[in-house]
């Protein structure tokens, strides 16, 4: 059993041929642990882009990695070349990352390199961050950045290299070592099959239509705030911007209310949010 922490930095980049944006990959850095947590060795590389040749100017300020550094480096297939030799061929690895970003552009990178989205070098995945949150009885609406994390533990961030790959994936995995003996490992990892890359390729999107399936009518539903009691619907609903809203108001009350709804949908389901906002009346507030 060995794990690997990986930890990927990227570049937003315009794909003229497929006009689309593609996060593309600029330094890969992991940590190797093995089944004790004690690490056995590190990878870092930069990695030269052809997509877009030249990196932001976010980028830049973020991982103060330059120009010059990518450019004088190896192309994507060599680099993931030496990562998949590096990494070995123990058939128990378990690959981890903050967050499934950094898997999603690992995907990404290989569908645009080989025109083939599989990684053929992992086999079972943790999302390191929703362990951690869970862990820690987060909520999944409030995402944890690896920092934020690093202090929960005692950890100060400040002693890594931020925002660098090898930096970050050292970091994640102190934050692995911190909530090892309190979690079942078991129950986060998860099989790199078919269904996983559809998962990650899957791109969330908003219902605009409340016809649509997912759509919880409940949802649609508004009670007054101030006496509990069902508000009756003023306007019919409206799609704008990215959620359905409408007018209800509360008689004895004498309450109106704007009511926002949003539902979006992911892979396995539909998320919604909404929102319950007084309107304040005009008269009253001129007098």
């Amino acid at each position: 059993m060995q794990y690997i922490i990986l930890d990927l930095e990227w570049n937003t980049a315009f794909d003229r041929v497929h006009k689309e944006f593609v996060n593309e990959i600029i330094e890969f850095g992991a940590v190797k642990l093995d089944e004790d947590l004690r690490e056995v060795s590190t990878f870092s590389s930069f990695v030269r882009p052809v997509i877009e040749k030249k990196l932001t100017s976010r980028v830049r300020k973020l991982t103060h990695i330059t120009n010059e550094d990518v450019q004088s480096a190896e192309r994507y297939l060599p680099v993931t070349n030496r990562f998949s030799e590096w990494i070995g061929d123990d058939p128990e690895t378990v690959v981890m990352s903050w967050g499934d970003m950094d898997i999603r552009a690992l995907i990404s990178n290989n569908g645009f390199a080989f025109r083939d989205v599989t990684i053929p070098y992992i086999h079972q995945y943790v999302d390191l961050q929703g362990c951690f949150m869970k862990q820690k009885g987060l909520p999944k609406a409030h995402q944890v950045g690896l920092s934020t994390a690093a202090e929960m533990i005692d950890i100060d961030p400040d002693t890594y290299a931020l925002h660098r790959a090898l930096g970050d994936s050292l970091l994640a995995s102190d934050c692995f070592r911190a909530i090892y003996d309190d979690v079942d490992l078991e129950d986060y990892i998860v099989d790199v099959d078919e269904d996983f890359y559809q998962q990650m390729l899957f791109k969330p999107y908003i219902i605009k239509e409340l016809t649509d399936t997912g759509v919880d009518k409940s949802m649609l539903d508004c009670s007054c705030i101030i006496c509990g009691q069902p508000a009756a619907k003023l306007s019919d609903w409206r799609f704008s911007g990215s959620s359905f809203h409408a007018i209800y108001k509360c008689a004895p009350c004498n309450q109106k209310y704007r009511v926002n709804v949003q539902f979006k949908r992911q892979y396995n389901q539909v998320v919604s949010k909404k929102t319950v906002l007084k309107i304040k009346d005009k008269k009253k507030k001129k007098a």
